[in-house]
């Protein structure tokens, strides 16, 4: 297998490529620390797997790219939060593998191994994620209108932002400076909105408004 490593911090760079070519079964790893020396360096070494660390500017563009020019090859993503819309992105972009922040050397050789037989590779936070996405835009298909056709008030966009971080009614409100009362309320009308069951079913929506904030109705 031949591998091309993608991240712009040298030290982990090296250290990850160093520890993978100890592994059984590489024959060869290269490196780039930008998107386009990684489009290069993908095209010059013939690499079957790229493991990429999603950090690096305009990273979802570059695997684009990548996969493009050599549509065999497999993307494999490197620093991607687990339960964040970021994944839906990478999945979008042809990412078929998620390399978790606790993995260890030989769970990184398996998730190689496996993109290059051509199989995803994800865990259960991943997973449930990805489903949750498909879930929703069922869900708004048999709703009649598609998500990115939906209006959102500008504050239920900074509402919805906020949610989609994580944060509690509470820290909203705060966070807004708005009653507890009112976001609620705007939490509600979203979950209506999006066919949305809980609030785990919001992560990512926005990424499906065709110009997020562009497109925002009055308050």
């Amino acid at each position: 297998m031949k591998v091309l490593v993608v991240a712009d911090i040298r030290l982990y760079r090296e250290g990850v490529a160093e520890a993978l070519r100890r592994l059984d079964g590489i024959d060869h790893v290269d490196t780039a620390s930008t998107g386009p020396a990684a489009v290069t360096a993908s095209r010059r070494c013939g690499c079957d797997v790229v493991l990429m660390d999603m950090s690096v500017e305009n990273s979802t563009r570059v695997v684009h790219s990548m996969l493009t020019a050599r549509s065999g090859m497999k993307v494999v993503a490197l620093g991607v939060p687990e339960d964040g819309p970021e994944v839906v992105e990478c999945a979008e972009a042809g990412i078929v593998g998620y390399v978790p922040r606790d993995a260890s050397l030989d769970d990184l050789g398996d998730v190689l191994r496996t993109a290059l037989r051509g199989e995803a590779w994800c865990s259960g936070k991943v997973a449930a994620g990805l489903l949750r996405h498909i879930a929703m835009q069922a869900r708004t298909r048999r709703a009649g209108r598609p998500a990115h056709q939906l209006q959102l008030t500008r504050r239920e966009q900074d509402v919805l932002r906020l949610l989609e971080s994580g944060l509690t009614n509470k820290e909203i409100a705060r966070a807004l400076d708005i009653k507890l009362s009112t976001v609620k309320n705007h939490v509600h009308n979203l979950l209506a909105k999006f066919g949305a069951h809980g609030r785990a079913d919001m992560v990512g929506v926005l990424d499906q408004l065709e110009v997020a904030g562009s497109s925002a109705t009055p308050d």
